[in-house]
């Protein structure tokens, strides 16, 4: 059942992409042919000036757009299954433009092909004199290959400051939603390498910091398919926050946990052959109501405010005494009782920094 709800929800974030990129490139060839029109008549190739009618303006910014738009989305999600965001920022950017310009490029020369012998067929060109690579050179074209350059650019741009910066902060960010502090209810996940200190002397730090950045990576599938939102990363340590809806739904924060440790487990030939070992991580999860605003000037950044963190922080830190891998509050084993987890009481317990005990249990 999961596998089937995995798969229902990366269907539809693939359907939403491929929206958004029909519509985009719809709308700039549209507008960029519809710029181009009020010059058609001083194209060099025509002996009279034509009049394109406005309905072909349409069509053809449309079927531009379509064409482009599909072929650009299976390309954009190649590209992501190459691993290719693993680059730097501006060789992400500078990567992507050149590799989709040139797929807008190649669409928008077939679409002229066929565009071609339309014109011929209407008597708006005579092909004597006119080739079809004269065509493909005309102001026209090449008009639409400059709008296809600068947007190309600009979805670049935009895509890796989203991944950058995170799909939900982004947006939040962008519309202002937190310019004034918000309350919400939200689950926390901190999330960290178990024995850490022993591997950083055992591996060194550089060798250390390739192990941090390999098991992040492998976290990514696992963010995406449990909606969680990575709040920070510090060190060795991961927090992921989702909406306390989103956490309890099919269970996202604790499966979240689990998942990725199923990752690291299959990926552990990799892991013993270039470290000599295979990571493990332990987790705390509490969940409650938090302040969330967004802070600074030159570096912006959605923060949350809340005794919510500090206690999932606690929890996590038990792990070790009590020797477990995935800890959670009475609170989250309220909110998830009845799935298909197991909560072992551990007991109530009096965390450093609190005034009353909380109740705390192992998931297994």
């Amino acid at each position: 059942m999961d596998t089937v709800k995995t798969r229902v929800r990366l269907a539809l974030f693939s359907a939403w992409r491929l929206l958004f990129n029909l519509l985009f490139w719809s709308a700039l060839f549209t507008f960029v042919l519809g710029v181009r029109y009020y010059d058609i008549g001083n194209i060099a190739f025509i002996d009279l000036p034509v009049q394109i009618p406005v309905y072909r303006i349409f069509l053809n910014g449309i079927t531009l757009g379509l064409c482009v738009g599909i072929i650009y989305t299976v390309v954009e999600l190649r590209l992501e299954s190459l691993r290719f965001y693993d680059n730097s920022l501006s060789r992400i950017i500078l990567l992507r433009t050149l590799y989709l310009f040139i797929v807008c490029g190649l669409t928008l020369a077939a679409v002229s092909y066929a565009n071609y012998y339309v014109d011929a067929a209407k008597g708006n060109i005579d092909p004597d004199k006119v080739g079809y690579s004269r065509y493909l050179f005309s102001a026209t074209v090449q008009f639409l290959m400059l709008g296809a350059l600068i947007g190309n650019f600009a979805l670049s741009v935009f895509h890796t400051l989203r991944a950058k910066i995170g799909y939900v902060d982004f947006a939040n960010l962008l519309v202002g939603r937190y310019r004034r502090p918000v309350e919400e209810e939200r689950a926390f996940m901190f999330l960290d390498l178990k024995s850490s200190t022993a591997i950083a002397e055992q591996l060194g730090h550089r060798r250390y910091s390739s192990l941090i950045q390999d098991c992040f990576r492998d976290l990514t599938a696992t963010l995406l398919d449990a909606h969680a939102e990575v709040y920070q990363y510090v060190g060795d340590e991961a927090v992921l926050s989702w909406p306390v809806d989103l956490a309890a739904a099919n269970a996202n924060c604790l499966r979240a946990y689990f998942q990725f440790a199923g990752t690291l487990q299959r990926r552990k030939a990799y892991y013993q052959a270039a470290y000599g070992l295979v990571p493990e991580f332990k987790a705390g999860i509490n969940l409650g109501r938090v302040t969330v605003v967004e802070v600074g000037v030159l570096k912006r950044a959605i923060v949350y405010h809340s005794d919510v963190l500090n206690t999932a922080a606690r929890v996590q830190a038990l792990c070790n005494e009590h020797g477990k891998t995935l800890l959670v509050t009475d609170a989250v084993k309220d909110k998830l009782e009845g799935t298909s987890y197991r909560f072992d009481f551990i007991g109530d317990i009096l965390l450093r920094g609190k005034t009353q005990p909380v109740g705390v249990y192992s998931v297994e």
